[in-house]
């Protein structure tokens, strides 16, 4: 059963990102006052009054003559995934009203004869929605007036999206959604040469030179039956050897990919070994909420070798690092073959505890227990009470914690509580994330299902021991 699907589209700075992210009541695309940041087509499934679909967020329109080195390629992503669509929603700014950008779009929308849903965002104020009958003149008829920002109105604009879109038949099986991942890491790690591995034929040009990949490659394969798209991207320089316009544009679009990607797989040089630009990729990956897999390339040629060369090599990174301890790290070399199955083994299983649902009553009964271990610490003789525990979000997985004083509680108790979490749910790879609130709004487990499969069924056939157990993952 596929899905339909809706695309938000509009000129730069609209507010597409905001009604993506509220439409799916979650983060998933990054907002910026900055023109631009969305560059790519961001797709996500969303669930609203039991209707399914498939939700669009694309970059912003830009004019023939801009001076955006990738205008021309967004352009042709906007009306790739304006022509697969079965309904669009064409933003405007009500505060900056009309413009020429809005009128040249709008002119090229109206020949594709698709249906079109005017969303007048920034609707904020009364005054601000009256303003709003100037952009008839668009030709989409009367514009909804919205506020992504607040919410304002937008579930009236749900209603109306899902009475328009066509009603998947009965008895028909859902089409799997594919894992995406994104391949990272610096110049010259070997990304094209994994990807090529991967797909088992030459689909991304490979060469010596660093910066070979300027911009993002969506790739799709099927491994015993699972659907992959995988994404070989521009390597990630400092910004300081960031030196043209292109290789601005190529970083902010290996962001991106991290961003629209489930899993995202970081190459690392054995014979260079981490570097302080790995552990920004490191960070942006967790920033963006994404499942981590950790690959040491080139092990066939790394100099001096011996049985315990990865012990060594994991020991030095997580001394560096602690929370790597968490993360799947395979040996590999992309030349060879050596142990590239292995790579896709591991982003199955990250992948699967990214959207696990932990069960309430376990994680309930889970924390009590290590507060039982041990204690919150007291700050400056004030007492830290922790009273009950939630999981509150799937992709990424997300526990809020109950306790009277969220600003007292020590780092070194939340590192703790980290740990024992992962520990105890064997979520390898997975970005969890912990929350200390005043109040918990305690979420059903069948209210997570809705977007995730659960923990039993994810880890049918998984052994997560294996997963822990280092020497298995060097091999």
């Amino acid at each position: 059963m596929k899905l339909p699907i809706v695309c938000i589209i509009g000129r730069p700075n609209v507010g597409k990102s905001s009604l993506f992210n509220r439409i799916l009541g979650r983060r998933a695309a990054v907002v910026s006052d900055r023109d631009g940041v969305t560059r790519d087509r961001h797709y996500q499934n969303a669930n609203y009054k039991g209707h399914e679909f498939t939700v669009v967020d694309t970059g912003g329109f830009l004019p023939d003559d801009s001076i955006d080195v990738l205008a021309d390629s967004v352009r042709t992503q906007i009306f790739n995934a304006v022509n697969e669509s079965d309904l669009v929603l064409f933003m405007v700014d009500v505060r900056v009203g009309i413009t020429k950008l809005d009128q040249q779009f709008a002119r090229l929308i109206r020949k594709l004869d698709k249906k079109v849903i005017l969303v007048a965002n920034k609707s904020e104020n009364q005054s601000d929605r009256q303003e709003s009958y100037e952009f008839l003149q668009l030709g989409f008829g009367q514009p909804r007036t919205i506020s992504a920002l607040t919410g304002y109105a937008c579930f009236s604009l749900l209603d109306e999206v899902v009475s328009i879109l066509p009603t998947p038949v009965r008895g028909e099986r859902r089409e799997e959604r594919p894992i995406r991942f994104a391949i990272l890491g610096r110049p010259n790690a070997g990304k094209s040469t994994l990807l090529n591995r991967l797909l088992g034929e030459d689909r991304a040009v490979v060469s010596d030179i660093p910066g070979t990949t300027r911009d993002s490659i969506d790739c799709d394969f099927i491994v015993d039956g699972v659907k992959f798209v995988v994404t070989d991207t521009a390597g990630l320089r400092k910004k300081a050897k960031v030196e043209d316009e292109v290789e601005v544009f190529s970083n902010m679009r290996t962001l991106e990919s991290v961003r629209r990607s489930d899993v995202s797989v970081l190459m690392v040089d054995c014979t260079r070994g981490l570097e302080v630009q790995d552990f920004r990729i490191i960070t942006e990956i967790r920033k963006a909420g994404k499942g981590l897999v950790l690959v040491l390339n080139k092990w066939d040629i790394y100099p001096n070798k011996n049985d315990k060369s990865f012990d060594h090599m994991v020991k030095e990174m997580l001394e560096r690092e602690p929370m790597l301890e968490y993360v799947p790290i395979l040996s590999i070399s992309a030349k060879e073959g050596l142990r590239v199955s292995r790579v896709v083994q591991a982003i199955r299983t990250v992948y699967a505890n990214c959207r696990r649902v932990l069960g309430r009553d376990r994680v309930a009964e889970s924390f009590a227990n290590f507060l039982q271990q041990s204690p919150p610490p007291s700050h400056n003789a004030r007492a830290v009470v922790m009273t009950r525990a939630c999981q509150i979000m799937v992709e990424p997985p997300v526990i809020a914690i109950e306790t009277r004083t969220p600003e007292l509680v020590d780092e070194g108790y939340k590192r703790y509580l980290m740990r024992k979490f992962y520990e105890e749910f064997q979520l390898q790879g997975a970005p969890l994330r912990l929350n200390f609130d005043m109040q918990l709004n305690l979420r059903k487990d069948e209210e997570l299902e809705q977007f995730a499969e659960s923990s039993n069924s994810v880890l049918a056939g998984v052994d997560p021991k294996r997963h822990m157990d280092r020497k298995n993952r060097e091999g």
